[in-house]
């Protein structure tokens, strides 16, 4: 076996955790192994805290062995636990794994800079119809069906958690960074149905049609207004197009 092939069947070997004849293999597999599971740790702070460490050190193996990495950057090894934990029937874990990944997404993403009130107030009045507008590359809308903001704050605060149960109905929460601090809230579905629109390429006027068909919504001009008003201070909209 030439020198290249016996290197990758090493590779192979590690990565898969085979057992194998090779010399203090084990030692390496192990070694890769923690590496991984640290990873996740850092990736997923909060979680490991609301479960405690043992409970969080057995989910890492078991997601390791599910879902081995496939990117070269270790970066990305924790990016399809929300998605194992929902095929194991385990969803408020789930929703609050999705959460904490979307977080650190907002911080590591680019950065742009934002729009202001003067920059929409020189549009004249004849383009706004079809003007689309580009948000913030960190900006994220998650639905969470789990009492999840809660949870999250108190294990911030290194607050003993309280119960996650499940909710009413389900909730949108918008997330974003602004500068170097991420930022979340919950919105009402009528505020991220217009956000998502708007996100996705719709124009300002289908998107105000589409709210005014919204029981919930009086007023759908007023309303859409002060929702721009709203995302440009908080620095969500940097841009837009005719």
């Amino acid at each position: 076996m030439k020198l290249r092939e016996r290197q990758r069947q090493l590779q192979q070997d590690i990565v898969a955790g085979r057992k194998s004849d090779w010399p203090g293999l084990a030692v390496y597999q192990n070694a890769y192994r923690l590496r991984l599971a640290e990873a996740l740790a850092v990736d997923y702070p909060l979680l490991r805290c609301w479960l405690g460490e043992a409970a969080f050190t057995r989910l890492a193996r078991d997601y390791l062995a599910a879902c081995p990495s496939r990117h070269f950057s270790i970066r990305w090894i924790g990016h399809r636990l929300p998605e194992f934990l929902a095929r194991r029937g385990e969803a408020a874990l789930a929703e609050f794994a999705a959460f904490e990944w979307a977080l650190g997404l907002a911080f590591d993403c680019s950065d742009a800079k934002p729009l202001t009130a003067d920059d929409l107030i020189a549009v004249p009045p004849q383009d706004w119809p079809g003007l689309r507008f580009r948000f913030h590359p960190s900006v994220q809308l998650l639905w969470q069906c789990h009492a999840i903001l809660p949870l999250w704050r108190a294990l911030q605060a290194g607050a003993p958690p309280p119960p996650c149960p499940p909710l009413e109905a389900p909730v949108p929460v918008l997330i974003w960074r602004r500068e170097l601090r991420q930022f979340f809230r919950s919105l009402t579905p009528e505020e991220a149905g217009a956000l998502e629109r708007l996100q996705q390429g719709e124009d300002f006027a289908a998107c105000c049609e589409w709210l005014a068909r919204q029981p919930a919504v009086d007023d759908a001009a007023q309303r859409i207004v002060s929702w721009l008003q709203c995302w440009l201070g908080e620095g969500l909209i940097v841009g837009f197009c005719v």
